[in-house]
């Protein structure tokens, strides 16, 4: 099959949704298929055009700075970009993974006569209320999430199917739509070749600085409100009070970094902190290896967490609020890792009964390792991913 893949985010940068796009790009293209990916240059030392790992790159300039401007320029450079691929490749399939530049493309009537498919990553409308925290309800942000909503409801109405990444997103989606008949569950997978655990992790902890003999917290997750960390360090003092020598290791980065390294000023913990701003990809796989727990305090909104299945890929036991997919992910393997609440008491209190579990099972690290190997194995979702393709011949 030839394959577009549309969406304003990919390579090089690979957050959750462009991570699992390139992986299914990627597996896709190992296979035998010609897989194209329509996006967006982010950066203006990125080429128009390059190949990495077979799959065929394609980026269209877009303009910064105001929003109106930005989105404009989005749509209509996707447009223009996408006349040009169709007019020169006989696509057999359009796969949509993010709004915008599949808008660019819908507008375009070449694109009726293609077969398409859309991803669903989460409701573009409720992540831009949440991530600016309006309460308000004539804030213009309810405006702006108004055509979000309207936006992304038009491409899934507009694609034959639509792939969802947990049972939680099915909600989501029936939020948007009258009827979620189309859609076909295929949760991310994980790369077990990178993501595995350590033979030696003391020697993992010693290549990035971490004590050997103290307890390692860990969490990977964007510094915004959603995603909870505020809560995690909140935690802290009350986790101290029963294991005085925890470290808590903070990967990535955010707005929020500055009021948070203030709040652990305030709380006379910053010996017991460790920001690390963006992990890279090579060491990764490192962080998950050498926590002794890992951690998703998320809020809200959590369609499909990466971290944790390929924390768990690594052997670490991973915790998460019992919000969203974690509690499908995270709850079918033990639901004693679940949060009941996302509270720092609540937090506390299952990270000191996990210490515990982890101290009385003696396989943990192993099952966790089979649970994302039976489940979460990027072979047997391409699989997946192939027939759903095919069934839109039918």
């Amino acid at each position: 099959m030839r394959i577009l893949m549309i969406t304003n985010l990919f390579y090089p940068r690979l957050g959750g949704s462009e991570q699992v796009v390139f992986e299914s790009s990627r597996r896709l293209a190992l296979r035998g298929h010609e897989v194209h990916v329509l996006t967006e240059r982010m950066q203006p030392e990125w080429p128009l055009y390059e190949q990495v790992e077979s799959i065929h790159i394609h980026r269209c300039p877009v303009r910064f700075g105001n929003p109106v401007v930005r989105f404009g320029s989005g749509v209509l450079q996707a447009a223009r970009l996408f006349k040009h691929l169709i007019a020169e490749y006989d696509f057999d399939v359009l796969h949509f993974h993010l709004t915008l530049t599949a808008i660019g493309v819908l507008l375009c009537r070449e694109s009726k006569r293609v077969d398409r498919i859309a991803s669903f990553y989460g409701p573009w409308d409720e992540e831009e209320l949440v991530e600016k925290e309006v309460t308000d309800t004539w804030q213009p942000h309810h405006i702006k999430a108004a055509i979000f909503r309207f936006l992304q409801r038009y491409v899934l109405q507009h694609s034959a199917r639509t792939i969802i990444l947990s049972d939680y997103s099915l909600t989501q989606v029936h939020h948007l739509m009258e009827t979620t008949e189309s859609c076909v569950k295929i949760p991310g997978g994980v790369d077990l070749n990178r993501f595995h655990p350590a033979p030696d992790r003391d020697e993992v902890k010693k290549r990035l600085d971490l004590p050997c003999n103290q307890p390692v917290l860990l969490t990977v997750r964007r510094l915004v409100p959603r995603m909870g960390v505020d809560t995690l360090i909140e935690a802290m003092p009350l986790l101290l009070d029963r294991k005085p020598d925890l470290i808590l290791v903070v990967g990535s980065d955010g707005p929020l970094r500055l009021t948070l390294e203030r709040r652990m000023d305030t709380l006379g913990i910053r010996d017991h902190i460790r920001f690390t701003g963006f992990i890279s990809d090579e060491d990764l796989p490192l962080y998950y290896q050498a926590a002794d727990l890992f951690v998703m305090p998320t809020k809200a909104l959590e369609g499909f967490g990466l971290p944790t299945i390929e924390s768990m890929a690594c052997g670490t036991p991973t915790l998460g609020t019992d919000i969203g997919s974690n509690t499908e992910i995270i709850g079918e393997f033990d639901p004693r890792l679940l949060i009941p609440e996302a509270t720092p008491e609540g937090i506390s209190k299952t990270v000191l009964s996990a210490f515990d579990l982890c101290a009385s099972d003696d396989r943990i690290r192993t099952r966790c390792r089979q649970y994302v190997e039976e489940r979460f194995n990027w072979d047997h979702l391409i699989d997946t991913l192939e027939e759903t393709y095919r069934s839109l011949k039918d």
